[in-house]
């Protein structure tokens, strides 16, 4: 599921930061119809898989998409919404022990074409650094990490996530850097929010809305490198 996130991630905002647009684009499949691993992004129950979180983000009404552009990478803005949105957006290299450093930062006004608001030469981030881009505008705050090589390149170090249930709302705390910070849940329902990235320090507030009212879950995190570690 986080594989085939990317690689739709990566299709669509690449449709959506064209300039001028192209015609749109298509998920396939949508949902299951019986238990099985699939590309679907809903199971045969209706509950989101990982996926489905992720579309959310990719497409947002407005966003900023880290583009790889040779020996650059720029970042672009979009604006899906009949107005006029003021941007700003901050880059900063992460390592990966979750240490930050600001690059650069910048702001902006995007109509209904994407726009360069930032271009950054690849030799800013040092080996071993992915980026993360943030932005701010009147529909809220959102923040996307970069990754200008394969994961299975970088040295990723457990993040040690604090988890405290109470109830169905879960708070997680984060001591390192984590990606793809994800949650599962023994019984059929719903989370507010998955398959998102954390920085050192950072907490959420995570709500599951169980299928059956009387359930009394029990929840499993799990972020890229537990994930991948035997």
């Amino acid at each position: 599921q986080i594989q085939q996130g990317i690689a739709i991630k990566t299709a669509v905002t690449h449709w959506r930061t064209q300039k001028p647009r192209c015609m749109g684009t298509i998920i396939w499949q949508l949902n299951d119809t019986w238990p099985v691993c699939s590309w679907a992004s809903l199971d045969y129950g209706g509950d989101w898989k990982l996926m489905h979180h992720m579309a959310q983000s990719f497409y947002a009404d407005v966003m900023v998409t880290a583009v790889p552009t040779g020996d650059t990478i720029t970042l672009r803005g979009t604006n899906d919404t009949p107005a006029v949105v003021d941007v700003s957006v901050t880059a900063q290299a992460v390592d990966m022990s979750g240490n930050l450093r600001a690059l650069a930062k910048a702001t902006a006004s995007i109509n209904d074409t994407a726009i360069d608001l930032l271009t950054l030469p690849l030799a800013d981030l040092n080996d071993g650094e992915m980026l993360v881009v943030g932005w701010k505008s009147d529909h809220g705050t959102s923040r996307e990490i970069y990754s200008p090589h394969p994961y299975k390149t970088y040295d990723l170090q457990p993040a040690n996530i604090a988890m405290d249930v109470n109830g169905n709302a879960i708070t997680l705390t984060a001591n390192g850097l984590s990606l793809f910070t994800s949650l599962e849940a023994d019984t059929n329902g719903r989370f507010s929010d998955n398959a998102f990235d954390m920085l050192p320090g950072e907490t959420r507030t995570i709500t599951f809305t169980p299928t059956d009212p009387a359930a009394t879950p029990t929840f499993t995190l799990r972020d890229l490198h537990s994930a991948t570690t035997a």
